[in-house]
């Protein structure tokens, strides 16, 4: 699909890019929504018991399918709701992916139904109107705010809508009672002063109140046009937050919930990195403080207390700080989180020991409201899980947008920068690609890459792949792992990453929560450029024999695919491979000169010469064969 842009996030971060940094080559930073989400984790259906109220949701303690106690199965999916600064850690959204992680089928530049976030059966027949039930949440459009290349997400345009209906068993209707056209989290900023919107509807018709009742947010979406192939990806988000059905409620007025709560999701105990090599570590890898956001969701000042846990995997406590008791300020009316530092800012006074063997922490933060107790609970405690073992990571494995480069220069660099504490031997790289519309970019040839340290940006040219290597597709939100085709010894600063030999868009994962754009580097000339986009390349350097592990070797599969005649001079026959698997031909040279789907390829076209034929399968794993064309 080729056509004109005008609202997806790849364009206004390709204008900031334009504005902000010379570029060689035409090349530009991109950065789009993607087309690809996690994948449900659907539990079995409970029995169809009915609820009672209270019902309560702020999704802190989910992540995928939202809790199948309190909700249906459908599309909407939970997060930790990273970079949204949510009412409470945790949020639900709705966009235009289905609960598989794929584009809805019918999905197009036209408006299409989307996710559906549906509650479970709720009774109300014991209840009249005079008893003000209220159904109360908060929500927020995707796109972020302020700098366009710091936003999160895909901002629905006016065309696209939200919407909530409630169950009128009484004539089986489905009644819309509030919606919401596509706007801005700017937009909302400058008409109320707040990014989250605080909503409130009252069941004010008879028809609601019966053994049936249940209700649904669901969404409209278009997909974003977009410049090139691959492009059009996910869009149109809209979260929701901290949903409350119950009785004796207020409908107007500011919300007030005795809740102290934390609002992001845990840190790493690291300064740079969220997971190392064991053999890596050392105590000055350290953080000096942690960032802990603590909201505080009554009325007045409440004394809360805060600490953290480190445990081992034995599940013994080995270290303890406790923050003590602090009043946290109201977060109403202006926005304020906890400044007191014993809780905003905790130190960091423990080291993990100096060890090379593979092991994992679990850090554990607690916040407890210290008079009358929390209304709800679920909120009140983080984890982090810091990993010592073969890879480096500074992404938290959750791709919020897709990230690539285009140029019309044949050759497209990216590198990123890694610093290694003793010399060491790089033998793998994971990288997370994001499958694009269609598998556009299944296709896309790269080669592996290492560089040295030169003042701060890529040097000399340390490794690089011989034979052209392609995205796999191991599964949805997974990193394959690709084996460098010999090890590689490095030491100090390196830069790991890939030369991406057309002007293809690759589609790397694109990690929002943490930001490492100072150690992005690209190129497509001669120079090397600094990535402005602020967030973290999916990208994990791996290091000796235990990452070469877990990889789909060339050949496992497909073993007896065969290609005749061989040599061949108008057409070659490809038989053993699975209807629509994808084979690419290459010359000596590593060229991509022919690709098929289909049993049957014409090589009449190619001059004569020795090809390598690439079968490329779903799980990741590939073969090859060579084929001679004589005419």
């Amino acid at each position: 699909m080729v056509v004109v842009g005008r609202r997806a996030i790849w364009w206004m971060c390709l204008l900031a890019t334009m504005v902000l940094q010379p570029l060689t080559a035409g090349a530009q930073e991109v950065l789009l929504p993607l087309q690809t989400g996690p994948v449900a984790r659907m539990a079995a259906k409970s029995a169809d018991t009915a609820l009672t109220l209270p019902f309560f949701d702020d999704f802190a303690a989910t992540e995928g399918s939202p809790s199948p106690a309190r909700w249906c199965p459908g599309g909407a999916m939970a997060s930790d709701g990273a970079r949204l600064r949510p009412t409470t850690v945790g949020v639900v959204t709705l966009d235009a992916i289905d609960a598989k992680g794929q584009l809805y089928d019918d999905a197009s530049t036209s408006i299409f139904p989307a996710d559906t976030l549906l509650s479970r059966r709720i009774r109300l027949d014991s209840l009249t109107p005079a008893d003000s039930v209220v159904l109360s949440f908060y929500y927020l459009p995707g796109g972020g705010k302020g700098n366009l290349w710091e936003r999160v997400g895909d901002a629905p345009e006016e065309i696209d809508s939200i919407f909530l209906d409630f169950y009128r068993a009484v004539d089986s209707s489905w009644v819309t009672v509030w919606s919401r056209g596509g706007t801005t989290v700017d937009s909302l900023i400058a008409a109320t002063g707040m990014e989250w919107q605080y909503v409130t509807v009252a069941l004010t018709d008879m028809g609601f109140f019966d053994s049936m009742f249940c209700f649904r947010f669901r969404n409209h979406c278009s997909l974003p046009v977009t410049e090139k192939s691959g492009m059009a990806g996910n869009c149109d988000y809209w979260h929701l937050d901290y949903i409350l059905l119950d009785s004796a409620r207020r409908s107007t007025g500011a919300p007030e919930f005795r809740d102290v709560a934390f609002v992001d999701p845990a840190p790493s105990m690291l300064k740079i990195y969220r997971a190392m090599p064991a053999r890596q570590y050392r105590a000055a890898d350290m953080a000096d403080s942690l960032e802990m956001t603590i909201t505080n969701l009554f009325s007045s000042e409440v004394a809360s207390q805060y600490l953290y846990s480190i445990v081992d995997e034995l599940g013994d406590t080995v270290y303890q700080y406790n923050g003590g008791y602090e009043n946290a300020p109201p977060f109403l009316p202006g926005g304020n989180y906890q400044t007191a530092s014993a809780h905003a800012t905790p130190s960091v006074n423990y080291s993990f020991p100096e060890d090379t063997t593979t092991r994992t922490y679990t850090i554990v933060h607690m916040v407890r409201e210290g008079v009358s107790g929390d209304t709800h609970r679920e909120s009140d405690t983080v984890r982090f899980s810091q990993v010592f073992g073969n890879y480096y990571a500074y992404d938290d494995g959750t791709a919020e947008n897709g990230y690539g480069l285009t140029s019309t220069a044949s050759h497209v660099y990216l590198a990123y920068r890694f610093d290694l504490n003793v010399e060491d031997t790089l033998t793998a790289v994971e990288l997370y690609f994001n499958r694009c519309y269609d598998g556009e970019n299944e296709m896309v040839p790269f080669k592996l890459a290492v560089w040295s340290n030169r003042d701060g940006h890529p040097g000399e040219l340390l490794y690089s792949d011989h034979t052209a290597r392609f995205p796999q597709f191991a599964g949805l939100n997974k990193f394959c792992r690709y084996v460098l085709e010999h090890p590689v010894v490095v030491n100090g600063s390196i830069f790991v990453g890939f030369d991406q030999g057309n002007n293809y868009f690759i589609n790397l994962g694109f990690d929002r929560q943490s930001n490492t754009s100072d150690r992005i580097w690209y190129m497509t000339g001669t120079e090397w450029q600094q990535s402005i986009l602020s967030g973290s390349l999916m990208l994990r350097p791996g290091f000796g024999a235990s990452a070469m592990v877990g990889i789909a070797e060339p050949g496992e599969e497909y073993v007896t695919w065969v290609v005749y005649p061989n040599p061949a001079s108008e057409w070659v026959n490809i038989e053993g491979v699975p209807e629509r698997t994808l084979v690419m031909v290459y010359d000596m040279t590593g060229h991509q000169v022919a690709i098929t789907r289909n049993n049957r390829l014409r090589v009449a076209d190619l001059p004569e010469g020795v090809y390598v034929l690439r079968c490329l399968l779903g799980n990741g794993a590939t073969d090859v064969k060579k084929l001679i064309i004589k005419h």
